[in-house]
């Protein structure tokens, strides 16, 4: 965009902003129907709810997300696992703190990651703790803790969370490291305790969107026509992988109480680690025909 035309435009970008900041004050469900409508051109039906976002929308405004709240933390999640019986499959947890200057990086190994509780891509990865700008992190993790993540996006849940720091273990999978490669991320969409697909992502750049997808459903059978083309679309053949039957298991037992919830999981040296459980997904990366199906699936309480 050439800067004759930024500067024609740039009144409207202002009213837009502040129009945003009324709605996140006043009108927060308002503000998450504008949100998806730019995301996907598609408007959202809360009164009369049929697709995935339609239901998501509905049970974050009309009903007690208490729960969402709860085990979106990235802290706090982490006693649910447990109390489901899959205490080993979570990451060591190093240490929790509120704020940047209580971090004890003194007692951290060498490798960790350290991120906030209650945010989208707030993680820092620290390979080598003596080459590592401390104070920087420290400054980092402050602001990322001084953003109310839940007001910014409408996604009222992410507010009732205590915003806290943790740093955990920096997860290494020996064939992944020999090949160069970042691990792969297995995201399964569950419905009534039910896993139906996985979105796998690979070669994700840290702290970004940036990645390529695949999608598969639970026989292992891709399905790339389920998938937006927002992100590269891996054409090979992405193995199963080895711990794909426990996965499963477990994404169904962890969601077992909830209409939808997307379960995260990553793999080391063929053992299944829990990474998180997300109660709004992003809008852009699956097709208007997977919502529809997956709302069709969903029954509301």
């Amino acid at each position: 965009m050439n800067t004759k035309v930024k500067k024609i435009l740039w009144p409207v970008v202002l009213l837009r902003r502040k129009y945003d900041d009324y709605l996140r004050k006043t009108n927060p469900e308002k503000l998450f129907s504008i949100y998806y409508k730019r995301a996907t051109g598609e408007y959202l039906n809360i009164d009369e709810p049929k697709t995935l976002d339609d239901k998501i929308a509905y049970m974050e405004f009309r009903t007690d997300t208490t729960e969402w709240s709860r085990l979106a933390d990235k802290v706090r999640v982490r006693e649910y696992v447990e109390e489901c019986g899959f205490g080993e499959n979570l990451t060591r947890l190093y240490g929790v703190w509120e704020k940047g200057a209580d971090v004890d990086f003194d007692s951290l190994p060498k490798a960790f990651v350290i991120k906030t509780n209650n945010g989208s891509a707030t993680n820092i990865l620290v390979k080598d703790k003596s080459k590592a700008d401390i104070e920087a992190i420290r400054k980092q993790l402050d602001k990322w803790l001084s953003i109310d993540y839940g007001y910014q996006t409408a996604q009222p849940h992410y507010s009732h969370m205590k915003p806290l720091i943790l740093a955990e273990e920096f997860l290494v999978d020996e064939e992944t490291q020999k090949a160069g490669k970042v691990l792969n991320d297995y995201k399964f969409y569950c419905v009534n305790g039910k896993p139906m697909y996985v979105q796998v992502m690979c070669d994700r750049v840290p702290n970004t969107h940036e990645m390529k997808l695949q999608l598969y459903d639970m026989d292992w059978k891709a399905r790339p026509e389920y998938l937006s083309k927002v992100h590269e679309i891996v054409k090979e053949e992405i193995p199963a992988p080895i711990s794909f039957r426990l996965m499963k298991e477990m994404a169904a037992k962890l969601s077992s109480s909830f209409p939808f919830v997307r379960v995260d999981f990553y793999e080391i040296n063929g053992k299944p680690i829990f990474g998180e459980m997300t109660f709004t997904p992003g809008f852009d990366t699956i097709t208007m025909e997977f919502r529809q199906m997956l709302g069709k699936e969903i029954k509301l309480k």
